[in-house]
């Protein structure tokens, strides 16, 4: 781990144990949230990135100086809502009924066909992308997460503790389902396949970078890299529907799910620029809902 590493992580350490200290507390819930997006804009570890990501709001979004200002606080904030989030999913059964509730009908419809068919999921890192899989636990999918695991993370003797309880109590929403750790291929892959085959739920991030010659080529507002694209063949082996999604808080308070069909693979390559397609007419929306604006600049 270099030394930047470490701040980081010490610094998402102190904010996780602020986090942890604040739902302790016996205050009501909405002061509570208030408070954890306070801690956010003032301890998250990604006030380290905010040139990149002011820049990338300008750059991206064409957003004059004011409204990019605006955006990266609530984008630090939202990284200080994930943070308390994450100690209530163990604990409370319907965590994701608020989200349900305040649905759109043309969304609804669209989370019942998920909840009917299953396939796979492609989200974006959002800070909040387990609390997604949450979400749609308890919209009735059984839910199979794809994620890195703590256990061989230089963060682990750090954060490891508090990654388990974001694994295991978002875990606990997925009505039977897992995660799918991308350092067991093997289980990975078998693990996908039988969730395809039991109409289940896969849900994966499918935005990070990697080099051009191990991906495949997409534009996002002007910048050109590439993405992998594993899962997205295997639902296209299976034959199975994909759908956008992204969970994101509100800048009024309370959290939206924004949900799209896309229809069975028959490209991979045209199913991905779509995916980020989606991705471009959400950040015209809310420009802080993708935790991507840190590497955007850099792209």
């Amino acid at each position: 781990m270099t030394p930047q590493q470490l701040r980081f992580t010490l610094a998402f350490r102190r904010l996780l144990r602020l986090s942890q200290g604040l739902d302790r507390l016996p205050l009501p819930q909405a002061l509570k949230w208030r408070l954890a997006r306070a801690l956010g804009r003032r301890f998250s570890p990604y006030r380290q990135d905010l040139p990149k990501v002011l820049r990338g709001l300008h750059e991206g979004l064409g957003l004059p100086v004011p409204a990019v200002r605006v955006a990266a606080r609530l984008w630090l904030a939202s990284h200080g809502l994930f943070a308390l989030s994450l100690f209530d999913w163990g604990r409370n059964a319907r965590w994701g009924q608020p989200v349900l509730e305040a649905l759109q009908p043309d969304t609804r419809a669209t989370l019942q066909e998920l909840v009917r068919t299953g396939g796979l999921v492609l989200t974006f890192h959002s800070f909040h992308h387990n609390a997604l899989g949450v979400v749609l636990g308890d919209a009735g999918t059984r839910v199979y997460g794809i994620a890195a695991t703590e256990k061989n993370s230089p963060e682990a003797p750090y954060t490891g503790r508090y990654m388990r309880l974001v694994n295991g109590g978002s875990e606990a929403h997925f009505r039977g389902g897992r995660y799918l750790f991308t350092d067991e291929m093997k289980n990975l892959v078998r693990g996908v396949r039988e969730a395809f085959a039991g109409h289940h739920s896969v849900v994966t991030l499918s935005d990070n970078p990697v080099p051009a010659a191990d991906g495949i080529p997409v534009t996002l507002l002007g910048k050109r890299f590439s993405v992998g694209g594993g899962v997205v063949a295997l639902a296209q082996e299976a034959g199975v529907p994909v759908y956008f999604a992204l969970l994101y808080p509100r800048a009024e308070g309370g959290y939206r799910l924004a949900l799209e069909a896309a229809g069975p693979v028959t490209d991979t390559a045209h199913t991905l620029q779509a995916y980020f397609d989606f991705l471009d007419r959400q950040l015209r929306l809310a420009p802080w809902a993708w935790q991507g604006w840190a590497w955007f600049a850099d792209l």
